[in-house]
């Protein structure tokens, strides 16, 4: 968020995002990112990028000033306030035909690892799953074409839970990246080894918010309700304390 009010989700890999401390609400200048329009616009670090936390310029100076001026706390609380919900509301849209957006503080209980990965057509408008024709080459059937190589794609379910309720999701290649803390290129190479297993295991009971896609879909004459994750943040427990707190506050009037 900058002195405009406007949030941007940003993506940090390896060291970078292991170092990274955001305790203290740091500045941070970032270069050479990728600029992404899927499902709204994002930034993803790259090997490449230049990141600096607290630089020494006056544009962070100035910045840092807006935030301590108690305007940056006020937009986190009013954010939390007007958006976060509950797992249990999205039941409310059983009545419903359309599309919601419901975003969430939730754990992580469970992730499906069998099969979330899967070789994919390479070319770049394309996401297909190609077949393996034992030759050295991969059909995609989309593009009716032979590839010599393939890339990873994500599709992982995940099973979140909060204090009242549990619900099944699906994270697509963007957020599962992020979620899982590792890009699936990566995934893919560690796929036979131990430390495939661990990825996923240190993202077990780990909180994060969940920004939600809810869609009620009917299959062999059964509705039921789908969850696509849209986006994956970290939390903020200071602020949702308070929000909290609040909360406790107004149900004890």
């Amino acid at each position: 968020i900058d002195t405009t009010g406007k949030e941007v989700t940003v993506t940090l890999w390896g060291e970078e995002a292991e170092k990274f401390d955001d305790s203290r609400q740091p500045v941070v200048a970032i270069k050479g990112a990728r600029l992404s329009d899927f499902r709204g616009r994002s930034l993803s670090a790259l090997f490449s990028s230049t990141i600096m936390v607290n630089p020494d310029i006056p544009e962070a100076f100035r910045l840092r000033a807006w935030g301590t001026a108690s305007v940056l706390t006020k937009v986190v609380l009013t954010h939390f306030n007007r958006f976060l919900s509950t797992l249990y509301h999205i039941k409310s849209v059983n009545k419903q035909k359309y599309s919601n957006h419901i975003s969430c503080v939730a754990t992580v209980v469970y992730m499906r690892k069998e099969n979330c990965l899967y070789q994919a057509c390479p070319s770049a408008d394309c996401n297909k799953k190609v077949i393996d024709q034992e030759n050295g080459y991969y059909r995609c059937g989309k593009c009716n074409r032979e590839y010599p190589n393939f890339k990873y794609r994500l599709l992982l379910s995940a099973n979140l839970a909060d204090f009242g309720d549990n619900q099944w999701v699906t994270c697509f290649q963007e957020t599962a990246e992020v979620l899982l803390g590792r890009r699936a290129e990566e995934l893919g190479q560690l796929r036979e080894t131990a430390e495939f297993e661990e990825v996923f295991q240190k993202v077990n009971f780990t909180t994060h918010i969940f920004k939600n896609r809810v869609k009620l879909e009917t299959y062999n004459d059964e509705c039921r309700v789908k969850v696509t994750v849209m986006e994956v943040l970290p939390v903020n427990h200071r602020e949702y304390s308070r929000r909290l707190i609040s909360n406790i506050h107004k149900l004890a009037r």
